[in-house]
């Protein structure tokens, strides 16, 4: 019998990567902090004593036992604009040795960790994706005054801006890929897809097509159009695009108010 010749597979994403896009993995920084799991992760850090990390209510996993929570109240209508709770959680180590800490998010989600000392004017970032932060940084928000941007590029009025020097951990679904834009390049993304950009990057719409692909396209009447230079990164499923895709609606059951008593209590 003849042998076949069987031809390597062809690498179909290797001009996609060359054209300056590359995928996003939730990489550790060696005695910095950890990122564990593959999706829905974990964030380990070690905390030196009097070292403090800030974090969102809900999102802590574990701690070692020397370690003390407050509130953080401060820039509370900041935060909120931008997609946050108004009140943060700090985790202190009071403790003399080093202690730790593990977080995880309030959502099915990769954590993205972003050194904002890359980023001099900031980054913008969809409403409620920051997680948690280990130096100075603070969340707050950028107004959007375009009424084309506000309303057709997906990120609304008020969109989620980070400052400082120190490093955010973001939430994202899905497959992550950045994308490092030349000076005066444009990508067009889908308006739901866009995770954070630098600050420096310049946000626009433009239309989808005709009339018929508007109403039959599945990606509405516009796209969101991002010009460099600048780092953007792009999610694959959004988180409201997941909960549709799930087609998965809780209500609640009678007039009180208050989380039902068991799972049977919900209308799903």
């Amino acid at each position: 019998m003849a042998e076949v010749e069987v031809s390597a597979p062809a690498n179909v994403s290797a001009g996609f990567f060359d054209m300056g896009f590359e995928l996003v993995k939730g990489e550790s920084a060696e005695g910095k902090y950890e990122i564990l799991g593959d999706d829905m992760q974990v964030l380990t850090l070690e905390l030196a004593p009097d070292q403090v990390m800030i974090s969102e209510p809900g999102t802590m996993l574990t701690m070692s036992d020397g370690v003390e929570t407050e509130v953080v109240c401060d820039n509370c209508c900041a935060r909120q604009c931008g997609g946050e709770p108004p009140i943060n959680v700090s985790y202190t180590n009071s403790g003399t040795e080093t202690g730790f800490v593990g977080f995880t998010p309030n959502v099915p989600a990769k954590i993205l960790p972003m050194s904002l000392d890359a980023y001099p004017n900031g980054m913008n970032a969809q409403s409620g994706a920051y997680m948690s932060s280990i130096g100075q940084v603070t969340p707050g928000f950028s107004l959007d005054c375009n009424p084309m941007t506000a309303c057709c590029a997906g990120m609304g009025c008020c969109r989620q801006k980070l400052t400082g020097d120190g490093v955010a951990f973001l939430n994202a679904t899905g497959t992550v890929i950045k994308k490092s834009l030349s000076d005066g390049e444009v990508l067009v993304v889908d308006t739901q897809s866009l995770v954070a950009w630098d600050a420096g990057v310049g946000l626009g719409v433009q239309a989808t097509g005709g009339m018929c692909v508007a109403c039959f396209g599945g990606e509405g009447c516009c796209n969101t159009t991002l010009k460099g230079p600048g780092d953007v990164w792009i999610q694959s499923m959004n988180l409201s695009k997941m909960k549709r895709s799930l087609g998965v609606v809780i209500t609640m059951k009678g007039g009180g108010g208050g989380a039902p008593v068991d799972h049977e209590s919900m209308v799903r």
